[in-house]
């Protein structure tokens, strides 16, 4: 009785322990997402409990673009936002905002160059014709002035042999893209998914798909990014919050009829018809490759060779994605990545060469 008096203090201090550690509060952190469906994992992450069996209580915020994500991340509104880490990082870092990626997910590394989510939509009425893309000249064009959509059309036009001069450009707000071509205000229209969807399933026979996914116009990688201190000195913060991420990027691959679901609950007026859609047309691949890097670097210095941004000396790779956490999750948790192809290893092995 004596020895079990003795060691009822060390027993009593354990279960004290195991006690506070299941009381802990969960960490809380803010996430900026754009409000389309390639920010779908954030939301499936939060629904599945992805996030939150890692002690992680994210907030997602919706907002309607990534300068407004990158603002929120200079001033502090949030630790984690969802951003081009092809376009809208080189584009911050060189405005002294100095943004890397941490997780892709909206991605295939097996291509230097992939829009997955991007497409061009016509109308057959207008004699917009697949097959020839010169029908495109001298009809009316939608676009998002300055954004993916717009690099898009432009390499689509360029290796086609089309200058951009010889169509009409209209700006306009890709959510506003559907109801503008099927009301005949333009004879194409450049959106990303879901919207495309959305323009194929309205316009039915009418809709001529020009172009959708293609390969080799633009880089097009979207995840989560994060200021490069914020990173350093949060490794194990991000490490779990990535691991959420990555868990959902399988799920999608997985269950895409559950995701899409999930989807419509946080984009208002989607269709579950279009997301389905939509979501069966986009890589969920969250790992970085030399393809990845290839791709990064050569459309940030590409942007800052056009003229659209400054830099004092060119892009590498680390100056725009962090590595160490996706490394360090697929060696580890190698389960997560098992129903996606090899990794090419060097450039010979890339697909989507850009051009």
């Amino acid at each position: 009785m004596s020895g079990a008096k003795r060691r009822w203090p060390a027993a009593l201090a354990v279960l004290l322990l195991a006690a506070s550690d299941c009381a802990a509060e969960p960490r809380e952190m803010t996430f900026m997402a754009i409000n389309n469906i390639l920010a779908v994992p954030s939301f499936v992450a939060v629904e599945e409990g992805f996030w939150e069996r890692r002690g992680l209580n994210v907030k997602v915020k919706l907002v309607t673009s990534g300068s407004e994500v990158t603002a929120a991340l200079q001033v502090g509104q949030a630790q984690l936002g969802h951003a081009s880490l092809s376009t809208t990082t080189p584009i911050a870092r060189a405005g002294g905002n100095l943004l890397k990626g941490v997780i892709p997910y909206y991605n295939d590394a097996r291509y230097i160059a992939l829009a997955s989510g991007r497409a061009m939509i016509g109308r057959a009425d207008r004699g917009i014709d697949a097959g020839n893309p010169k029908s495109l000249i001298g009809k009316k064009v939608a676009y998002l002035s300055g954004s993916t959509q717009d690099v898009y059309l432009r390499a689509y036009l360029a290796r086609n042999g089309i200058d951009v001069s010889q169509v009409q450009l209209v700006n306009v707000p890709v959510p506003n893209m559907p109801i503008t071509i099927t009301q005949g205000l333009v004879d194409v229209a450049v959106p990303w998914e879901p919207y495309a969807a959305q323009m194929i399933r309205e316009l039915g026979a009418n809709a001529v798909v020009v172009s959708r996914g293609a390969a080799g116009f633009t880089t097009d990688i979207v995840g989560a990014v994060a200021n490069e201190k914020f990173i350093d000195g949060n490794q194990e913060l991000l490490e779990a919050f990535a691991l959420g991420l990555v868990e959902a990027a399988q799920s999608i691959r997985r269950q895409p009829q559950r995701a899409a679901e999930i989807a419509t609950w946080y984009l208002d007026g989607l269709k579950l018809e279009d997301a389905v859609d939509a979501i069966s047309h986009i890589a969920w691949d969250p790992r970085l490759s030399a393809c990845t890097d290839i791709g990064l670097v050569e459309t940030g210095n590409g942007m800052a060779r056009d003229g659209l941004i400054k830099i004092a000396k060119p892009f590498v790779a680390d100056d725009l994605r962090d590595s160490r956490i996706v490394d360090k999750i697929m060696k580890q948790h190698a389960e997560l990545f098992s129903d996606l192809p090899p990794l090419p290893q060097v450039r010979a092995e890339c697909k989507g060469e850009l051009r």
